[in-house]
């Protein structure tokens, strides 16, 4: 493999991959919108959910040939499941699977874009792995938000945090097994992220407890607002 440069965070190329992103969430589905071509709609959206699942299936396999571990190269990190959640989603429209696009894709994936945990920068593969995966993610959440008129609820709140907890009682005997550290529920990622500010091991496991509530409820709080203010108008 050619020599590649480190990554640099807020660099030239992390700054580029964040303003494509954030010009895909919101443009695409706008102009889509203005079209009215639910046909085209429905294309867009399968192209979108094919690329990010065919990314997410050949991932594993670029980091085999890349020399990481086999363990550490199953997808089994939160964004990795909600790749595969976005990507079907997009695909068949299901609501429940939108649900956990949503909170996963603005509550985790965003995140992960402003604290990348990838070591080199643009041009390598890893690079484009990480944020056009990552990225597609976030898309996927508002093109559904936006084109297929979902919503999240009150309750959707609720049932994606069972979701996410449950998740993690499974990863862990995962770890434990495979000497991994998949949600990092063993140890913070190598890479500074929100997780610093939240204390040691185990604490700061705990403090995302609140910690991811706050931001579920945060991206709910549009939603929460329109209504009420549709109620006022009437």
């Amino acid at each position: 493999m050619s020599a590649a440069s480190p990554f640099v965070r807020f660099g030239p190329a992390h700054l580029t991959a964040l303003a494509l992103t954030i010009l895909a969430a919101v443009f695409l589905p706008l102009l889509l919108k203005k079209t009215g071509d639910e046909r085209l709609v429905g294309r867009t959206a399968w192209v979108l959910g094919v690329v990010l699942l065919a990314a997410k299936i050949t991932e594993p396999f670029f980091h085999l040939w890349s020399g990481l571990r086999w363990q550490e190269s199953l997808p089994l990190h939160l964004c990795d499941l909600g790749g595969f959640v976005a990507g079907i989603m997009l695909l068949n429209r299901n609501y429940r699977l939108y649900e956990i696009t949503y909170f996963w894709g603005l509550g985790g994936t965003v995140q992960a874009l402003l604290t990348p945990s990838v070591p080199w920068d643009f041009p390598h593969p890893h690079f484009f792995y990480y944020f056009v995966t990552h990225g597609l993610i976030v898309v996927g959440a508002i093109y559904a938000t936006v084109l297929f008129r979902y919503r999240p609820t009150v309750t959707s709140i609720w049932r994606v945090f069972a979701i996410t907890a449950w998740t993690a009682l499974v990863i862990a005997p995962i770890n434990w097994v495979l000497d991994t550290n998949f949600l990092y529920l063993c140890e913070k990622p190598p890479s500074s992220s929100l997780l610093d500010y939240l204390g040691p091991w185990p604490w700061y496991l705990l403090a995302l407890v609140p910690v991811a509530l706050a931001m579920f409820w945060l991206y709910y709080a549009p939603f929460w607002i329109g209504d009420r203010l549709q109620r006022h108008l009437r």
